[in-house]
């Protein structure tokens, strides 16, 4: 069959697959008149589309799928506009966004404005200076970059005293490894010049040995330990905020990627609440596996909220030089030796540990791993839990994979492992890891999605949310061109196609879910998460993709996002 798309040079075949049960039944809903890319297959397209209860009901042409109209069913017109899945988030941070959400955030261009320390003080200074501001807190901001600030440092404590005098302060780095406290702020989690540096991070300290206010890794911790209770409604208020945001760039599945116990508590509670709008799969933080499956047994879910497994951190980040880097630094941070090559969170031992208790727990695993040598830590620990407990469908998840390796790839590819990529590091580092993190050779190998294609290994890409927003057009526009800041392509044998980079944030984090028969992609049978774009990224200037807009979000067939009022319903 053939079927007519808008754009009437192309003409796609497509099966359109009618079950029995759905046979010319009554919908709710039906799409005409669009560009469907269903992610079936890279030249399949579509025109209309049907939905019922939630479900896809029917996919093809025009006259096809309008056999399916009743009385009731709402027939809405597009235009031509283009529909995909729903974008399905690999991996980010959705319940770190919650404190964050009526805070400042200290993101560089093009995210934000903060472009130096002097644009860091002025925003904080007029933050301080509104009225009732609590001086018994503790206020935190998000997102400054030592890599984008003109001085290329982070700030010091001694620098946050001169404006926030009377407030306990924290500015979380971008990556959410590291942060810079005011002399208030360090006193208020507990830190003074004689606190040891915890096991798996660094209390940063001048040469006199006194704190100079950057903190690193697991010393961080204690900062969301002291974040200031909320009340239930301001929880419930904020939760909304988050969610409609994530909708607005067209995710309709999100993933906490380390969530605590309390967390999971909450997230359980609001979907017993009816307040979700889209899926949330939840990985507890390790150290509270055990008590999260209290809270929720695994893999079992409540309205849309699941607990999934488990997420370990294995190191820490290349753009603040934590990772655990097989060879050095291309250039040593603070006062490091010229072979300074990162640390791991967990070592072996306990990644073993930890591991094997995921294993019984019948839980997936999602470990951060940016540094290759953080990597070997995680294959190792994994290939010692096979030989123990056998193979399994598990569908280990790399996080990041930043550095990996060509021989650990293949490894993953043995393994049965999925690496979800970060490529967006190409454009927002990219050229700072080039020129101090690794070396230009390590550098144009970072999200190394070409060696993964080589050995055909599925893979995921995500933007880390909030580390970056969860912008799927930015995510597959970095995956797809890698250009960083300065207009350098920076590994062009690991570029992908755009219908690649479409599979990633749909089939392919689908599959990584094992949600790979309810989403994904736009068949019958399915649930009807969609997307309504203003242009199609697979046909458009690859230069381009990260300009289209994401103009609907339909969840389950219903609207839970809507920027454009150009679509009409008939």
């Amino acid at each position: 069959m053939k079927i007519n798309v808008m754009n009437k040079t192309k003409y796609f075949p497509l099966i359109v697959a009618l079950t029995s049960s759905f046979a010319f039944a009554s919908s709710d809903l039906i799409l005409i008149n669009s560009d469907i890319v269903p992610v079936t297959g890279e030249q399949h397209r579509a025109q209309a589309m049907a939905i019922k209860d939630g479900q896809i009901i029917a996919v093809g042409s025009n006259k096809d799928v309008l056999q399916y109209q009743g009385k009731t069913t709402q027939v809405r017109d597009l235009y031509g506009k283009t529909v995909t899945p729903g974008f399905i988030d690999a991996h980010g941070h959705f319940a770190q966004y919650i404190p964050l959400i009526e805070s400042e955030f200290l993101y560089p261009a093009p995210m934000g404005n903060v472009n130096s320390l002097d644009d860091l003080k002025h925003k904080m200074q007029r933050y301080f200076s509104q009225p009732n501001i609590d001086n018994n807190i503790l206020h935190v901001a998000f997102g400054y970059d030592d890599a984008e600030l003109a001085e290329k440092r982070h700030p010091t404590k001694q620098e946050l005293d001169k404006f926030t005098q009377g407030y306990r302060f924290c500015a979380v780095h971008i990556s959410g490894h590291l942060a810079t406290c005011n002399s208030d702020g360090l006193a208020f989690i507990g830190f003074n010049n004689d606190t040891p540096s915890p096991s798996g991070g660094v209390i940063r300290r001048d040469a006199n040995g006194e704190m100079n206010g950057v903190l690193e890794e697991a010393a961080i911790y204690p900062i969301l330990g002291s974040l200031p209770a909320i009340s239930e409604v301001d929880a419930i208020r904020k939760f909304t905020k988050v969610q409609d945001m994530f909708a607005s760039y067209g995710i309709t599945t999100a993933q906490e990627g380390l969530a605590t116990l309390s967390t999971i508590t909450t997230f359980k509670k609001m979907a017993e609440n009816d307040l979700l709008k889209i899926d949330m799969l939840a990985y507890a933080k390790w150290v509270n596996l055990a008590e999260a499956i209290e809270v929720l047994p695994m893999k079992s879910s409540v309205n849309g909220f699941t607990l999934a497994g488990v997420k370990m951190v294995g190191d820490g980040s290349p753009q603040g030089k934590t990772a655990y880097l097989s060879s050095p630094y291309y250039e040593a941070p603070h006062n490091h030796a010229y072979d300074y090559h990162g640390y791991p969170v967990l070592t072996q031992q306990e990644m073993n540990q930890w591991v094997d208790t995921a294993y019984q727990a019948g839980a997936q695993i999602l470990s951060h791993s940016n540094g290759d040598a953080s990597a070997d830590i995680l294959l190792n620990a994994i290939e010692k839990a096979d030989a123990k407990y056998g193979k399994q469908d598990r569908r280990t998840v790399v996080i990041h994979a930043q550095t990996t390796r060509l021989d650990q790839i293949k490894r993953m590819k043995k393994n049965e492992m999925i690496p979800s990529f970060f490529p967006a590091h190409t454009y927002f580092w990219g050229d700072y890891h080039r020129d101090s993190v690794l070396g230009p050779w390590r550098a144009s190998n970072i999200s190394p999605m070409g060696w993964a294609n080589s050995q055909e290994l599925p893979f995921t890409i995500h933007m880390d949310a909030p580390v970056l927003f969860p912008d799927m057009m930015t995510n597959m526009w970095s995956a797809v061109n890698r250009i960083t800041r300065s207009g350098e392509i920076l590994g062009q044998h690991h570029r992908i196609t755009a219908y690649q980079a479409l599979e990633s944030i749909t089939k392919n984090a689908a599959y990584q879910n094992f949600e790979e028969q309810q989403k994904g992609t736009i068949e019958v049978g399915k649930r009807a998460d969609l997307v309504i774009l203003d242009n199609n990224p697979l046909n458009v200037d690859v230069m381009a993709i990260k300009d289209i807009n994401v103009l609907e979000t339909i969840k389950d067939g219903k609207t839970i996002y809507r920027k454009s009022a150009i679509l009409a319903t008939n």
